[in-house]
């Protein structure tokens, strides 16, 4: 009788661990993906700023990954200052975003769908418009 209280006890205390286990991977690969979708945001931001800071006839270029690490497709879209990610994470959807130093800037939207390769994005500063395509 003793031994299956102990192993009644055991199993459920191995059974909250896995519970606990699982909810913080989640928890984990959610942070991840925002991550790397903020990082997307920062790097076209960065783009649009360099281009911008040198001026007429310049282009810089990001290059936007065709997935995050969730391995859904995203959204990025680039509008005033805005460089905007929204993206699937969990059960829900996320909006990742970064500024750039100006806001006079064509705006853009881009889908990125896993499998094609990601986007090279072309940023050109035509008479102080950034204009981004890709």
């Amino acid at each position: 009788m003793d031994f299956v209280v102990i192993a009644s006890v055991a199993l459920l205390f191995a059974i909250f661990l896995f519970g606990l286990y699982a909810q913080r991977t989640d928890t984990t690969r959610i942070f991840i993906t925002g991550t790397a979708a903020q990082r997307v945001a920062d790097d076209v931001a960065r783009g649009i700023t360099r281009a911008w800071l040198a001026g007429n006839g310049s282009v810089a270029h990001a290059w936007v990954p065709d997935s995050l690490p969730n391995g859904e497709p995203f959204n990025l879209t680039v509008r005033g200052r805005q460089a905007v990610v929204v993206y699937p994470a969990g059960q829900g959807i996320r909006i990742a975003s970064a500024a750039a130093i100006t806001s006079n800037v064509t705006s853009a939207s881009f889908t990125l769908v896993p499998g094609t390769g990601g986007r090279a994005l072309n940023i050109t500063n035509v008479n102080g418009t950034m204009v981004v395509a890709g």
